[in-house]
Formats: structure tokens, C-alpha cells, sequence
């Protein structure tokens, strides 16, 4: 990559060298920061990655080969690297802005000036960047330098916090927390704060709960995780079934004022947490059969909250169970309205019909109940079909993500409509049974990160896809020919992999074609007789696209072993380049395997969630044929009440036309209709007639 200034002259061959080695580590390095659950990526083990020997390496070769100046930069020039990086990192370059800050904080002509602020900012600034691309590894090498050099610089405390969001982030607290009590000397109190945090996060992952609620409890008021401790002490006490230490756990959370001086110890989570503090207050007053309680904390959930079609839901609930009908309806008005994409409407048509049922509205109550059959019906017997089938179910992540691609282009679509069109493509989207059946699962966290990290080893993935072929193309620049190179010896090494992988995804959509076929004759109610034929070479299929997978595991594995990386002199740079092209030719057959256990992860968590789905929804539809039930027996006993009061010579007052009673009054008359009850002495008074008389 070549950069030029309009105030000097173009910069030299050496530094689109470091420019382009820097840009290969950190694609490179981007590519594997996305690891599968089952092996999370450890924060603090640099050598791991490789990546910081391999920059120096270049680095000393392009010294030693003088491509690279020796001599010591100038200050100035490091801060005006340093403002170039930060206008990148501030307009979310992060990519871009790392290749400065690489060539400020490795370069041998800044080493002068490593223990400078600039320096320490460079280094604090690259970690951020690393961070933002997923490189948790090499951000925490960065920060990791600037904590050993001991608490008296200024950049400690804000490299201390970042060095605590990475490790959260990447989930190896263990390793974490000893690279934080390697670090001598007296902490201060944020740091102490921070680090009691880290460690209470461990134990209470670990599921040691005593260790982890005291830990939690010595966090002080001036922390940034103050709140965050709190609610695990909550959780913590739910879990214990304390329910009225669990409410004082969420009231230190919820009822901070806004303006108080300790609510700026705080970051972008605080918010958060407040939410969900409000929300957990509202399920204990709700578990309490404390409605108007439950119904004041979800009422404090923010607009502009994500958590507002949540709070509308639970607190329709708890009115309900408290017998304000009216509220809930008012409620479940407002959720339909404002959300109509949320997955707890559907939920919700049952509540609603339920809150008629209890207001003695049978009739549409039992349509409600109808509506929800008809909704949830055929969702039920797909997901049977997926569960009976084990096709379907190998296949069920690679069709829930076709739909959200063509979620993603109508939400598209829609971007250039206008409100009510939206909400109408929202409905949509969820109107279709894929998309309804991604919608719900999608609420599922487990699933729901292992659909992102799917999707962020393949942007990734694209993101490196050229990069064998830049440093290939670099090293015959730096050997002054721009000859290509031979492409035999590549194509020899993909020929057999490519063509094994071709086949297999031919495979899988032919499977899943035919597999869709067949639900759609069972649908269409096809004969036992006709479709086990097919049935059977559904099976046969499947069992030849399971050994094609294994052929094309075998043959990555064998590539990669045949394949001899031989030493490389340190001193030669094109070798370098070379050396990192053939590492760099083992990304794509590396993000594939990743990419198929990420999503057979993501295809078992699907499934699990599919099986919890199949038993929710199972349990509803057996609520709405009892509600149904419920809906015409209570119908007809009010028939049978209404033909009793007829037999005994009364007229039912919800019979009575208003239309017509309020046709026989005056204009200074008003009809008071029946409202459930009449006074004990409402029809004993009697006027004498002595009275009337003296009226007229």
C-alpha cells in the first residue's frame, strides 16, 4: 500500500514494505481472532498468534537489508502519525488505523521514544483498534506492555480497564486474572474494583456462587461495574430463592438517581443494566402477586430501551393476573402496534384472548384462540417434520440462514419505504413459517452467538480472501520483475480439495431440495406407501453426502501435512513475504473447517432450541383448546342464564337494545346502562301516592 503527501515527496519503497507486511499480519490475525466456543481465544498468549515476531522479523530484515532508515524519527513526525490514526479510529477505520499505529509502536525508528505519552497512547490507541477488528490476542499484547511499566504513567488505569473489557470479551477470565496479579506494586481503587469484578465473574462462571456473591459485594460505589455486581448479587439471591434480598439487590441498581455524583462512575452498560434491573424488579413483584408493583417497575423501562416490547408483555401479564383487564388490553394495543415484528406478539394473542375470557367476552375470545391455532398450527408440524427428519435437521442453520438473507434484502427494501409499510414488511417477514420459526429462535443467546460468529469469520474470510496472492505479488515487486509467478504448484495443492468440495455442495443442495419435496407431498397428504420409497433414498443421500464430508476432511488434512515450511533466513525479506504467502494459503481450508464446526455448533443449538420451542409452543396450543373449551362453555352457560331470567319473568339487562331505550328519552334524559350489579334497595323504594299528588 502506497500513501502520499501533497507537502513531500512520495514515500519510499521500505515503508509500503512494512505498510503491506503490517496489512497481511493484520488480516491475518483477523481471520483467526474468530474461534469457535468450544476454544476460546486466550487474551494474553501473544505467541499464539505469531503475529508480533513475524512484524519484527520484517522489520529487522528491512534494516538489515537498508530498505528501512535506522535512525531515530522525531517526535513530531510520531505525533503527526499518531493524529492520522486517531482521525481513523474516530471514523470507525479501525482497520486502517491499525497500520499506522503498527508502524508508530514496532518500528525501530520510535523506540527512542517508548516511554513518551505519545508512545503510550499509540500503544493504548492500537489496542482499541485490534480490539474493534476482534484481534483480542494482539490488543491484549499492547496493553499488556503498557502494564508493566507500572502504575505511575498516565495511560495505566485506561489500559487496565481495556485490558478488563478484553478479557470479558474473550471469555479466558482465568488467564486474565493472572496476568492482572502478576503486576507489582499497590493498585489504586479503580483497579482494585476492576480486577474483584474479573474475579467474581470467574467464580460465578465456575458456579461457585458463595465466592462469587462475596466477591461481588466488596465492589465499591466507585466502580464502573458497581451496577453489573449488584445484578449478579440479584441473580444470585433468585437463584438462592431470596427473593427479598434478590429485590434489594435491583432497587441499588434501579432507584440511582440520574443526577446522583456516583451515577457517573459509569459506562455504555450501566444503561443496560438498569433496564434489565427494572425488568427483574417487575418479575419478583409479578412472582410476589404484587401487580401494581410489577406494573409501576416495567412501566420504568425507558422508550427507547430494547427491552420495551419485553416490559409491555410481562406487565400485560401481571395485570392480568391481578384482573385489570382493561390495562392489559391497553398493553397489548400498544405492543401490537409499536412492534409488530416482536416475538412476544404472537405470545401475546394468547394472553389476549385469555383477558376476554375473564371479562366474559366469549365470543371473541374464542376467535382469538382460533387465530392462534391457525398461526401456530402448521409451525408445530413443521418443526415435527424437522425433528422426524434427520436430513432436515442437518440441513435446519443452513435454511434459517437463507431466510435471513432474504430477510436482509427485504429489510432493505424496506428501508426506502415509508412507516406503515415497514410495519406492514415487519409482518411480513414473520408471516412466513422460516421466518417465524428465525424469529423465535433467534431469542435463544446460545444460538444467537454462534449466528454472529458465523457471520463475522465470513466477512472476515472476504476480507483476506487476496492476501497469498499481495504478498506473492510484493515479493516478485521487491525481486524487480512484475512477472507472475507459476501457478502450477497451487493448483496441484486445490485441485483435489476444490473439486471434493464442489461435489459436496452440489450434494447438499440436491439433498436439501429433495428433502423439501417430500415435506411438501406429506403436506399434501401423500400416502405412506409413496413416500417410503423416497424416504429411503432420502437416507441413501444423506449417508453419501456424510462420507463426501469426510473424504474432504481427510484431503485438508493431508494437504496441509505435505505441505513443508521450511526455515527462513531472518534477513531476507522477500523469503518473508514468500514464507507468509504459504502460511496465508492454508487461511482458506483453515476458516472452512472452522466455518463447519461453527455451524454444526450452531446446527446442534438450533436444534436444541427447536426442541424447547416444539414444547413451548406445544403447551400454548393446549392453552388456546382449553381456552377454546372454556370460551364456549362459559358461552353457553350465559345462553342457559339468559333463557332462566326469561322463564322466571326477567328481562336480561345485556339484552336490552341501548339503541332503542335511548330513542325513548328526552334530551335532558340519560340511559345508564347495566354495570353488573343492582342495590339490595335499588326496586323497595316506594313514593305514596299522597306525594305524587301534591307533585302534580
Amino acid at each position: 500500500m502506497r500513501r502520499e503527501r501533497p507537502d513531500r515527496k512520495p514515500r519510499p519503497r521500505w515503508r509500503a514494505l512494512g505498510r503491506a507486511a503490517a496489512l497481511a499480519t493484520c488480516s491475518a490475525v483477523s481471520v483467526a481472532a474468530a474461534q469457535p466456543p468450544e476454544a476460546p481465544s486466550s487474551p494474553t498468549s501473544a505467541s499464539a498468534s505469531g503475529e508480533a515476531p513475524t512484524l519484527q522479523r520484517y522489520l529487522d530484515a528491512l534494516a538489515s537489508q537498508r530498505l528501512l532508515a535506522t535512525e531515530a524519527a522525531s517526535l513530531a513526525t510520531l505525533r503527526e502519525h499518531l493524529r492520522r490514526a486517531e482521525a481513523l479510529y474516530f471514523d470507525q477505520r479501525f482497520g486502517d488505523a491499525a497500520l499506522f499505529l503498527y508502524e508508530i509502536v514496532e518500528s525501530p525508528a520510535y523506540r527512542d521514544f517508548s516511554e513518551s505519552d505519545d508512545f503510550l497512547g499509540a500503544e493504548l490507541l492500537a489496542a482499541g483498534a485490534l480490539a474493534e477488528l476482534g484481534s483480542l490476542r494482539s490488543a491484549a499484547r499492547y496493553l499488556e506492555r503498557i502494564l508493566r511499566r507500572g502504575t505511575g504513567t498516565g495511560y495505566f488505569a485506561p489500559a487496565y480497564r481495556r485490558f478488563v473489557d478484553v478479557t470479558l470479551q474473550s471469555g479466558d477470565l482465568r488467564t486474565g486474572l493472572a496476568t492482572l496479579d502478576a503486576i507489582e506494586g499497590e493498585l489504586p481503587e479503580d483497579a482494585t474494583n476492576e480486577r474483584r469484578y474479573l474475579r467474581a465473574r470467574a467464580a460465578y462462571d465456575a458456579g461457585d456462587l458463595d465466592a462469587a456473591d462475596a466477591t461481588f459485594a466488596e465492589i465499591t460505589r466507585r466502580s464502573r461495574f458497581f451496577a453489573n455486581a449488584q445484578y449478579f448479587r440479584g441473580v444470585i439471591a433468585t437463584r438462592r430463592r431470596d427473593l427479598p434480598a434478590a429485590e434489594s439487590a435491583f432497587c441499588s441498581i434501579a432507584t440511582t438517581g440520574d443526577q446522583e455524583r456516583f451515577t457517573f462512575y459509569v459506562d455504555d452498560r450501566y444503561f443496560q443494566v438498569k433496564d434489565l434491573a427494572w425488568l427483574a424488579l417487575g418479575r419478583i413483584a409479578h412472582e410476589g402477586r404484587r401487580g401494581d408493583d410489577a406494573f409501576y417497575y416495567y412501566f420504568q423501562v425507558p422508550n427507547d430501551s430494547e427491552r420495551v416490547a419485553e416490559a409491555l408483555f410481562e406487565s400485560a401479564f401481571a395485570m392480568y393476573e391481578g384482573d385489570d383487564y382493561d390495562t392489559a388490553v391497553d398493553l397489548l394495543d400498544q405492543l401490537e402496534a409499536r412492534f409488530p415484528a416482536s416475538p412476544f406478539v404472537d405470545e401475546a394473542m394468547l394472553l389476549r384472548g385469555y383477558v376476554h375470557l375473564g371479562r366474559c367476552e366469549f365470543e371473541e375470545a374464542a376467535q382469538l384462540f382460533v387465530r392462534f391455532a391457525e398461526r401456530f398450527g402448521p409451525l408445530v408440524a413443521e418443526i415435527d417434520a424437522v425433528l422426524e427428519s434427520e436430513t432436515r435437521q442437518r440441513t435446519l442453520y443452513a435454511d434459517l440462514l437463507e431466510e435471513e438473507r432474504r430477510a436482509e434484502t427485504r429489510a432493505e427494501r424496506a428501508a426506502r419505504l415509508s412507516e406503515d409499510a415497514r410495519a406492514a414488511e415487519d409482518r411480513d417477514r414473520v408471516s412466513s413459517l422460516q421466518g417465524l420459526l428465525l424469529a423465535l429462535l433467534r431469542v435463544d443467546p446460545v444460538f444467537f452467538q454462534l449466528h454472529a460468529s458465523v457471520s463475522t469469520l465470513d466477512a472476515e474470510a472476504a476480507r483476506a480472501g487476496r492476501l497469498e496472492d499481495d504478498l506473492r505479488g510484493l515479493a516478485t515487486r521487491l525481486g524487480g520483475t512484475d512477472a507472475p509467478a507459476a501457478a502450477a504448484a497451487r493448483e496441484a495443492y486445490r485441485g483435489q480439495t476444490d473439486e471434493l468440495r464442489q461435489q459436496l455442495e452440489t450434494a447438499r443442495e440436491m439433498l436439501s431440495d429433495l428433502a423439501r419435496n417430500l415435506d411438501a407431498l406429506r403436506r399434501g397428504g401423500a400416502a405412506s406407501t409413496e413416500l417410503r420409497p423416497l424416504e429411503e433414498e432420502l437416507q441413501r443421500h444423506t449417508r453419501s453426502v456424510d462420507s463426501l464430508g469426510r473424504q474432504l476432511t481427510r484431503a485438508l488434512a493431508s494437504a496441509a501435512e505435505l505441505e513443508v515450511m521450511p526455515e527462513v533466513p531472518g534477513e531476507d525479506v522477500g523469503a518473508l513475504l514468500r514464507d507468509d504467502a504459504r502460511r496465508a494459503r492454508r487461511f482458506p481450508p483453515r476458516v472452512r473447517a472452522m466455518r463447519e464446526r461453527l455451524v454444526d455448533a450452531a446446527n446442534d443449538a438450533s436444534l436444541r432450541s427447536l426442541r424447547a420451542l416444539r414444547e413451548r409452543l406445544g403447551g400454548a396450543l393446549r392453552r388456546a383448546r382449553i381456552g377454546r373449551i372454556d370460551a364456549v362453555m362459559g358461552s353457553k352457560r350465559r345462553i342457559e342464564i339468559q333463557i332462566e331470567s326469561l322463564a322466571a319473568g326477567r328481562f336480561p339487562p345485556e339484552l336490552v337494545d341501548p339503541l332503542r331505550v335511548q330513542g325513548l328519552l328526552r334530551d335532558d334524559e340519560e340511559y345508564w346502562p347495566f354495570e353488573g350489579e343492582y342495590w339490595s334497595d335499588e326496586f323497595e323504594e316506594t313514593i305514596p301516592l299522597s306525594e305524587l299528588e301534591d307533585a302534580e
